[in-house]
């Protein structure tokens, strides 16, 4: 039997994550050879550059997982520098009420949301993205998937899973899903790829 090449790029609800039971990521890795390029907290731009630095004719089936327009690419983010979160954007939430006293990176970012964030040139730019995104995997196997609402709001895949509802009555400590959840998103994904 031939074991399929698969390859996953986006997001924290992608990413390899360390806890008390396996991500979906890791649960198919036992049944696949699988190259895990997502990281936790990055923008659409990121997903972008994750897809573009490897050869995509290697894999069989190519999951990207999407992530929401409000997150803003930086090279450097203010809080996160190592683990997980080590390559993570920028989104008004996760800085918003943290103390920048003494950090005067994660001022100027919370300072630049409050006067110049534009909502409306975040989303142009996602979905100029996610068109590239689509166009790179034209030619491949591609299984797109979203997790919250915002994603899927702006899903131009024909063949995108939404797992937004899944993710509402199944949020856990592992790709933010509970063990039952990563189970679904399992089983729904080799149904595809089989």
């Amino acid at each position: 039997m031939v074991v399929k090449n698969i390859l996953i790029a986006g997001d924290s609800f992608a990413a390899d994550w360390p806890g008390e039971y396996p991500g979906w990521p890791k649960m198919l890795q036992e049944y696949y050879n699988v190259t895990n390029l997502a990281q936790a907290g990055v923008s659409e731009y990121k997903i972008l550059k994750q897809l573009k630095s490897i050869d995509l004719s290697k894999f069989d089936s190519i999951i990207v997982s999407h992530t929401s327009p409000s997150r803003v690419h930086t090279p450097q983010h203010p809080l996160h520098k190592e683990g997980l979160h080590k390559d993570c954007d920028l989104i008004y939430t996760d800085i918003a009420d943290r103390s920048s006293l003494l950090n005067s990176s994660l001022r100027a970012a919370q300072g630049w949301f409050r006067y110049h964030y534009d909502d409306e040139y975040q989303i142009d730019m996602y979905n100029l993205i996610r068109k590239e995104i689509r166009s790179l995997l034209g030619s491949y196997r591609y299984i797109s998937m979203t997790h919250t609402d915002i994603s899927t709001e702006y899903a131009i895949e024909h063949n995108n899973i939404d797992f937004s509802n899944l993710w509402k009555q199944e949020r856990g400590s592992v790709n933010h899903y509970t063990l039952k959840g990563n189970k679904e998103i399992f089983n729904e994904l080799v149904d595809i790829i089989q």
